[in-house]
């Protein structure tokens, strides 16, 4: 069996286990012990303009122009990306888990309080979570690399299809939800060529969502780097419907380029690491608070 004590010991654990008992360990391996930070920012900023596809997802979001994704958007994607992590690290037989997601369900079902039909849509529920599971394989395979395994593969589609499960929309279970991995790439490729009409809140919620990761990541001479980095990672739906801009030929193959070096030399070259990022970032909090307290205990 392999262990976290290996060189290269992620991959390996993932295609000696049985994607259909363990498919929340695959998850986690295939996410988080390669996403970061800075990754997984890249997941919610290319993530959002396909799940406001839909013109209702535009006002959702943006609500007027008081959603938080505008007042508030570096709160806004920590937030989100709280959840995220808790899902990716303890899936879905875990009560955190569960309990994000109801709190998540109670959020949303507020807003539909406010703006019936909003939540409505299974299918708009259904992509997203598509989406969440598979776009990373889909974005491999544009950048030149292998997309997932088969066990990794079956491993999604069962671990999205139990998350599925937690969630409501205002007619209650979210159903239908894809029974095969190639199903899930078939619902995302159907939702993204339905003839959206394009929102001017959505794409103001764009806009807000490119300058959240170019503020958080970009500064000084490197500004407006984010922007592009975004830009060139977005695919044709999403410019579409937004009617965002398209970066220079140039932008897109420095930026695909980039990505997929950084990718193969995470799974290829580099070791695997021994800890999780949530591991990590709970350890670098732990260290801090004790920092700050030795800091206390020892003032004059």
């Amino acid at each position: 069996m392999s262990t976290k004590q290996g060189y290269k010991w992620i991959a390996a654990r993932i295609e000696e286990l049985d994607p259909q008992v363990d498919y929340e360990e695959i998850w986690k391996l295939s996410t988080c012990y390669y996403v970061n930070d800075f990754t997984m920012n890249i997941l919610y900023s290319t993530g959002f303009p396909h799940f406001m596809l839909a013109p209702s997802g535009g006002h959702t979001i943006s609500r007027g122009g008081h959603g938080k994704v505008i007042l508030e958007h570096q709160k806004r994607e920590t937030d989100t990306m709280n959840h995220f992590w808790k899902w990716f690290e303890f899936g879905p037989a875990d009560i955190k888990t569960q309990k994000s997601i109801r709190q998540v369900n109670n959020l949303h079902m507020k807003y539909a309080r406010q703006m019936p039909g909003n939540f409505s849509n299974n299918d708009e529920f259904v992509y997203t979570m598509c989406w969440i599971g598979a776009d990373m394989h889909r974005l491999r395979l544009r950048l030149g690399l292998p997309g997932y395994t088969e066990n990794q593969q079956i491993a999604c589609q069962k671990y999205w299809n139990e998350i599925a499960k937690f969630f409501i929309s205002e007619n209650g279970d979210i159903t239908g939800f894809p029974t095969t991995f190639q199903g899930m790439l078939d619902h995302l490729d159907y939702y993204e060529n339905l003839p959206w009409e394009h929102s001017e809140e959505g794409a103001l919620a764009c806009e807000h969502l490119l300058q959240q990761f170019d503020e958080r990541w970009f500064k000084g001479p490197l500004k407006g780097l984010g922007r592009t980095i975004i830009l060139a990672l977005l695919d044709e739906s999403a410019h579409r419907v937004h009617r965002l801009p398209n970066p220079s030929k140039f932008a897109q193959w420095a930026v695909m380029k980039t990505m997929k070096t950084i990718i193969f030399t995470q799974e290829r070259i580099a070791p695997d690491p021994k800890l999780s990022t949530p591991e990590k970032k709970r350890r670098a909090a732990e260290k801090s608070i004790e920092k700050t307290a030795l800091a206390n205990t020892t003032a004059p």
